[in-house]
């Protein structure tokens, strides 16, 4: 099992290290308890909204407008951009969805893209509610604080 831990850079000089751009942010990954991987990222591309998953064989971080899926067995990195910045990352069963400001992505367990709503919102999109044939997302329009809800096909990603 993987976790992220806050160990010293002293305990982990003999663990390999992946470094995705710069190395400012740093995650400490351990597997079963021991030292696994150390993962840097650039902390340039901020935003409010970061955050890291686990989500099957990968870690996962949101970081500005970009996705990173690492796969913590073969250590490969996919990158996804979202077009203005990364929102929040949901899992439902065996799937992994990525809201931006505008859209919703959908990935499988590999972390390859399924698929991608049109562009539905402008400033932030949040996952209300799953069902077993729905996504239920609330979308901001016209910000600020304009909100309107919309019924997405789990399938798919198209409106209802």
């Amino acid at each position: 099992m993987f976790t992220i831990s806050s160990q010293s850079n002293q305990y982990r000089k003999t663990i390999p290290r992946l470094t995705i751009k710069s190395d400012e942010k740093i995650y400490f990954i351990d597997k079963d308890g021991s030292p696994y991987l150390e993962i840097g990222i650039s902390s340039e591309s901020w935003n409010p909204f970061n955050a890291e998953c686990f989500f099957q064989e990968h870690f996962c971080i949101g970081n500005g407008n970009e996705v990173y899926f690492i796969n913590l067995q073969t250590k490969q990195v996919k990158i996804v951009l979202c077009d203005l910045y990364f929102g929040y990352f949901y899992i439902n069963k065996d799937r992994l969805y990525v809201a931006s400001n505008s859209q919703l992505l959908c990935f499988n367990s590999a972390c390859e893209l399924l698929w991608q709503t049109e562009r539905i919102a402008v400033d932030g999109l949040c996952v209300d509610e799953f069902s077993e044939d729905s996504i239920s997302v609330s979308c901001e329009i016209d910000p600020p604080n304009h909100w309107i809800k919309y019924q997405l096909s789990i399938h798919d990603g198209k409106r209802r």
